[in-house]
């Protein structure tokens, strides 16, 4: 399968010099922890987050190992919030590998998950101004938060667009944003530059994870690397569900509550799961999302047009359209 980066090998190139840096700065613990962090890197993750530390940079006056480094510590981030999420929504494939919970156990699950922020905020500290640990350790706590909130907000029926958007906002656009925002700002990039690139992470963000839930609908679990319809087996209402509800008779609203009213869900691909999702897409649940991703993807080329001529800002512009397209 072609990767992600292959349009542009330059950066694919400098993203696996970033998977050996996380790979070397994560290397605490025994060998079966290193071994499992080592298989959660090399899947075939997109990179994005230190992708965008590397892009934003280059608007300004980049030291590349530097902003190497800072994005190594950007992804170990993300990486950190994976491993614990999986383990509280008992996820059993990331990226097509097994999780690391369920391949070491829930508790090594979570140390592994705890050396990966350590190894995040040395980078930091060593490579880092005070104010980007700052930003990485407060959006650590909105992560939380945010986790919080949805965890409290499963299993209930909602039409409420805005509390998607909220939760989509800690989930992934504050990420992209700080992402884009760290790249600028510690390369030296004029401010109205800066402002540009965190208004532009957000966008994408919002985008990605829209994009993200769709996919849950309607990719294979070969091509996203984890099971169909994961979020709603879970009770998690997504964008296509929310959307759905507003336009439902009643029908869809009746099928959820019976399904989830003792917080069970049926085998996934069974009968009743099929009619759930052939409900969620005739009720336009699938097409509304679609237009949401639109609409932000729509924000994110107004900005990247605010960017400086060049190459940078042509790889953005093609980093938008496919990632608005993809398919995994």
């Amino acid at each position: 399968m072609k990767r992600f980066w292959d349009t542009w090998p330059g950066i694919a190139v400098e993203l696996d010099g970033i998977r050996g840096l996380i790979i070397e700065t994560a290397a605490a613990g025994g060998n079966e922890v290193r071994a499992a962090i080592r298989r959660l890197v090399e899947s075939n993750g997109k990179m994005l987050r230190p992708a965008f530390v590397l892009l934003a940079s280059r608007f300004g006056a980049a030291e590349p190992g530097r902003m190497a480094r800072i994005g190594a510590a950007v992804e170990l981030l993300h990486l950190a919030t994976l491993v614990h999420d999986d383990l509280i929504d008992g996820a059993e494939l990331r990226r097509g590998v097994p999780t690391l919970h369920t391949h070491l156990g829930p508790r090594t699950a979570v140390l592994a998950g705890d050396t990966l922020f350590a190894a995040s905020f040395s980078l930091v500290a060593d490579h880092a101004d005070a104010v980007t640990a700052r930003g990485l350790s407060g959006l650590v706590a909105l992560i939380c938060e945010g986790e919080i909130a949805e965890t409290a907000e499963r299993f209930l029926v909602t039409r409420n667009v805005r509390a998607y958007l909220r939760r989509t906002a800690a989930k992934t656009a504050l990420m992209f944003s700080l992402a884009f925002l760290v790249g600028g700002r510690e390369s030296g990039c004029p401010a109205p530059v800066v402002a540009t690139l965190r208004r532009l992470g957000w966008c994408l963000g919002m985008a990605f994870q829209i994009i993200d839930d769709i996919l849950d609908f309607e990719a294979s679990g070969a091509e996203v690397g984890k099971p169909v319809a994961g979020d709603l087996g879970q009770g998690i209402y997504t964008l296509p569900v929310v959307l759905a509800l507003g336009a439902d008779d009643g029908t869809l609203e009746r099928a959820l509550a019976g399904r989830w009213r003792a917080r069970r869900w049926p085998r996934r691909g069974n009968r009743r799961t099929r009619r759930l999702v052939a409900l969620i897409r005739g009720r336009g649940g699938i097409e509304g999302a679609r237009a949401w991703a639109n609409r932000y993807t729509e924000r994110a080329r107004r900005e990247i047009a605010r960017l400086p001529a060049g190459e940078p800002r042509d790889v953005l512009a093609g980093v938008a359209e496919q990632l608005l397209h993809r398919a995994y």
